[in-house]
């Protein structure tokens, strides 16, 4: 079944491991598309059979007759209860077995309103798709006893480092607003082969515009701009011009997307170091590189540096979309949130976070680095 983003403060339903209750909306009217025939008046097991179950039309049934759907008091509806427009409907989605993954997360920094860990590759951050028990929220607010935990912002499941919830709901909203008003740093660490003109110590900006449709796993990238060198960051639009903007009625069609690439060292990979995939000996000279977002777009790093001409080593879904659930243990993304610094809305003290974690391909440290 499908969520509704926006749910009331209070929940008819408690967590269960970890995890919310899911909270629909009924439509205003009854679709014409799930009509019933034989029905002048349809209930909502109809239509919560027609939307999410039409292969199982005894699923529904059963759990409202077990009273596994309530309403926002609590109430179970009945197994004839009829169809409401407008009316709330509540219940824990049935969960079934999940894939094993890492489920480590070291506490990188904790106060009364923050709680900043490692996520490990492979772990989703919040419950989405066939991961919803084994990921970080879940995990975290079990093990920690923090039942309104929430995230401040993501990493893809692929993705490891530095990442940062809200303890309780008076903290969410000041530190959300930092991210969407570029007021936290964030760097980050990739492997990927050698980027052609970029040695060791250079930087480069990449710039585009990235749009992500409903249902497509990768983005859609245009406007492409690569600047060899440091360049100031895009301004980001004020609220004056979005609101004059949404007035006339017009959608921002410039670059949303900007992040800035910085060469670390050029080297040759160990030959104790784990395979590459797809790669022959004669192509085992990779790039590690320091990454610095200055927006948050969906797959934003790995569709720059697709743009430049070197994906991430790793990637399973740029250039090519592979199958899903094509995860090489031995070979994650090799993407690392290795930074994350702010002001701390609540305190004032300035909070510098920083990921313990390596990357699979990444060069040892010190001489032998070049």
């Amino acid at each position: 079944m499908a969520r509704r983003r926006k749910t009331p403060i209070s929940k008819p339903l408690p967590q269960v491991e970890g995890i919310d209750p899911v909270h629909l909306i009924m439509p205003e009217q009854y679709p014409s598309e799930y009509a019933a025939t034989d029905k002048t008046s349809p209930t909502l097991a109809d239509y919560l059979t027609a939307r999410f179950f039409p292969q199982d039309p005894h699923y529904v049934p059963a759990r409202l007759e077990r009273g596994e759907i309530v309403d926002d008091s609590g109430t179970p509806y009945a197994p004839h209860s009829p169809f409401i427009g407008g009316s709330s409907v509540w219940y824990h989605r049935e969960l079934s077995p999940e894939p094993d993954v890492p489920s480590d997360l070291p506490v990188l920094f904790e106060d009364e309103w923050i709680l900043a860990v490692d996520k490990p590759h492979f772990l989703a951050t919040t419950p989405r798709g066939m991961f919803v028990k084994n990921t970080a929220l879940a995990n975290l607010r079990v093990a920690h006893d923090l039942p309104e935990l929430s995230p401040v912002h993501r990493l893809d499941r692929a993705t490891a480092g530095v990442l940062v919830f809200a303890k309780v709901p008076p903290a969410r909203a000041p530190l959300q607003m930092l991210f969407e008003r570029r007021k936290v740093r964030k760097t980050y660490e990739a492997v990927t082969l050698p980027i052609a003109n970029l040695s060791e110590g250079d930087q480069l900006t990449v710039r585009s515009r990235i749009d992500k449709e409903h249902g497509h796993i990768q983005v859609e990238q245009t406007n492409v701009q690569i600047l060899p060198g440091e360049h100031p960051p895009l301004a980001p639009e004020t609220h004056a011009q979005k609101r004059k903007r949404r007035q006339s009625g017009q959608a921002f069609d410039g670059l949303n997307a900007e992040s800035r690439i910085t060469c670390l060292s050029i080297y040759d990979l160990d030959s104790a170091t784990v395979d590459i995939t797809g790669l022959n000996n004669s192509a085992r000279r990779l790039t590690h590189l320091q990454l610095e977002p200055h927006s948050g777009k969906t797959h934003q790093l790995r569709a720059h540096l697709l743009a430049a001409g070197s994906p991430i080593l790793g990637d399973t879904i740029y250039p090519e979309l592979q199958e899903h659930g094509n995860d090489n243990p031995a070979l994650p993304l090799q993407l690392l949130a290795r930074t994350l610094e702010f002001i701390h809305p609540l305190t004032g003290e300035d909070v510098m976070l920083r990921s313990q974690r390596t990357l699979a391909l990444a060069p040892p440290p010190g001489p032998g680095v070049r």
